[in-house]
């Protein structure tokens, strides 16, 4: 970095104060104004901003790590914690099973007979944690996963960390660590606190233990704690299990590559190797997390079957009626007589924001994929890093344009900006020594004051306030909207769906419907507008000020040509809680309203 032009001395001894004034700005916003607003992921972004130029363009006789980690973790701290402090209600959809019928059910009972016919009865990891750590320190359930997932959630990067230093110097490191740790799916998994979590939590320990053995002289311990991490991940969740299995498939497959000699390996490990090793075998492991996964799995109640043959099933039935090139969203006569609107200018700029801050990062990781590629001795680590970025690109990205979208591609990205951040790291430190000064300032320049602030506003690292708040939905409820479901529970008295009729069942918006259901409040399901506009025609139906000023989901349907299509946009109070309906409840915010014959 000596010839790489760099803050002067005083410069670079400032910018951290000014960091940890900005956090310390950002808490006393959310507070004052009880939100993650505009303005908190203004200051945010110009935080991340000031981080990654510290980690760029600071001296080597200025670069503190222990610094600068502290910022960055710091950073994520306030970002995910002041999230969740200023939300009334949990954040997200999934939580609401997971929190009031699952971790409450085991913590009432004090065993796991309360999630007997749940698939989660074989993964309770989660539930457990969180249940216990209530009794432990004698808090609410919701406290409890705080200061238990949500506390752990942002110290992934220090493991994200670790595991870029076996690889390349200590700033490139930490520039993984940063690229990391304000990914806008990352953030999602820090205040949406479901299972998911708390296995990308295992996920990155286990990439750090697998290229530990992979780069330094390894005992029976460090294989040992490869082999409790990837048992606890089984115990924790399927997905992120699935995905741990293509990461190590992704290892073997580097070491079939290596071992044939396609590539000229450099197989000499740090620090005080003797000799040439051979690549790490991981067949054992793998045949072991195989086998125990499918034993587990066996037996996994889903659907009145079991979780493996009910998985099989579903994907055989996807590769016979939807498999297809360019089969993106739903089947093509479901918007049969139904025209929609073009896009405006402020639903292209979300768009445009949800898809910047990782194609910045992807083409980093592109740049890393080159480097590695190109070196004239590869390692077993790069490799393996490399080729399980283009595994889990082709299941988020390549499957899904196939019409394959039984995996839950959503849920792999945090898990795909693991290995992607490392081989940022890799490339821009390659650049950095190698490329035209120019270009690579400018370009470094370019992440360090986009990705952050793209990253932070973007839908997913913003699910309790979204910035674009008519084009983003909200999965986050207010007060009166909490305490509107807590009074139809009462009310109606919890029916179950199988003792109401189907014009019984209470319309209101999505996400807002989920909460009813996942909670028993009242069976609910997300209202229908007929193509031809007008009001809705179910006999009961929710309404809540958001679907006027926010993102609701609903449906538009076109009877007579039997399809339909999902949108998101405001509708007027009067098309859901018509004139003619009688008021059974309101309180200000949210209004329930039947037909008079109901």
């Amino acid at each position: 970095m000596d010839l790489f032009p760099s803050f002067s001395q005083p410069v670079a001894q400032v910018l951290p104060s000014i960091v940890f004034t900005t956090a310390a700005l950002m808490v006393g916003v959310a507070l004052f104004f009880g939100e993650r607003n505009l303005l908190f992921h203004a200051l945010s972004g110009l935080a991340g901003t000031l981080i990654l130029l510290q980690i760029l363009f600071t001296d080597d006789e200025e670069f503190l790590p222990q610094l600068l980690l502290t910022q960055i973790l710091v950073l994520a701290f306030v970002i995910r914690l002041m999230a969740v402090y200023t939300t009334p209600s949990y954040i997200g959809i999934d939580i609401w099973t997971h929190m009031t019928q699952l971790a409450q059910g085991v913590l009432d009972q004090h065993s796991l007979a309360s999630m007997q016919g749940n698939k989660h009865i074989a993964a309770p990891l989660y539930h457990l944690l969180v249940a216990s750590s209530a009794m432990l320190y004698d808090v609410s359930l919701r406290n409890a996963l705080y200061l238990s997932i949500g506390i752990a959630m942002p110290m992934v990067i220090l493991f994200v960390y670790a595991a870029t230093k076996l690889l390349v110097p200590v700033r490139w490191a930490v520039f993984a660590a940063m690229l990391y740790s304000i990914g806008d799916y990352v953030i999602e998994w820090g205040i949406h606190l479901i299972p998911t979590s708390h296995g990308l939590l295992f996920f990155v320990a286990i990439v750090y233990a697998l290229l530990r053995i992979m780069q330094l002289q390894y005992n029976a311990r460090d294989f040992s704690l490869l082999i409790f991490l990837s048992v606890a991940i089984i115990l924790t969740h399927q997905v992120s299990t699935f995905i741990m299995l293509v990461v190590l498939f992704s290892g073997l497959a580097a070491q079939f590559i290596l071992r044939l000699g396609l590539l000229q390996s450099n197989t000499t490990r740090k620090p005080n190797t003797f000799g040439n090793m051979e690549p790490v075998n991981l067949a054992g492991l793998l045949a072991f997390d195989i086998g125990l996964i499918t034993f587990m799995w066996s037996f996994t109640p889903y659907n009145g079957d079991s979780f493996l043959e009910t998985v099989l099933l579903y994907l055989g039935e996807t590769m016979q009626e939807s498999f297809g090139f360019m089969n993106l969203a739903n089947p093509g006569d479901s918007a049969q007589g139904i025209t929609l609107p073009p896009p405006t200018l402020m639903q292209t700029l979300a768009t445009y924001t949800e898809t910047l801050g990782f194609l910045l990062l992807f083409g980093l990781c592109v740049v890393g994929c080159l480097y590695v590629l190109r070196r004239k001795r590869i390692s077993h680590a790069a490799f393996t890093l490399l080729f399980a970025t283009v595994v889990m690109t082709g299941f988020t990205l390549g499957l899904p344009l196939f019409g394959i979208r039984n995996f839950i591609p959503q849920r792999w990205f945090a898990f795909l900006y693991v290995p992607m951040a490392i081989l940022a790291a890799l490339g821009v430190g390659y650049l950095v020594h190698n490329l035209n000064r120019n270009i690579v300032v400018a370009t470094l320049l370019v992440v360090a004051l986009i990705y952050p602030g793209t990253m932070m506003i973007s839908g997913h690292g913003a699910l309790d306030n979204p910035v674009f708040e008519q084009e983003q939905t909200r999965l986050t409820y207010t007060e009166q909207e909490m305490a509107a479901v807590s009074s139809i529970r009462r009310m109606t008295g919890s029916p179950d769906s199988s003792n109401v009729l189907p014009e019984q069942v209470l319309r209101t918006d999505h996400p807002y419907q989920t909460v009813f259901k996942r909670t028993g409040a009242y069976p609910a399901a997300a209202f229908n507008i007929s193509a031809n506009g007008g009001p809705t025609d179910h006999p009961l139906t929710l309404y809540r000020s958001y679907q006027s000023t926010g993102a609701p989901n609903y449906m538009v349907v076109n009877e007579s040509a039997n399809s339909s299509v999902p949108v998101t946009r405001p509708i007027p109070k009067r098309n859901v809680c018509r004139p003619g309906q009688s008021v059974l409840y309101t309180n200000g915010d949210v209004m329930m309203c039947a037909n008079q014959s109901t």
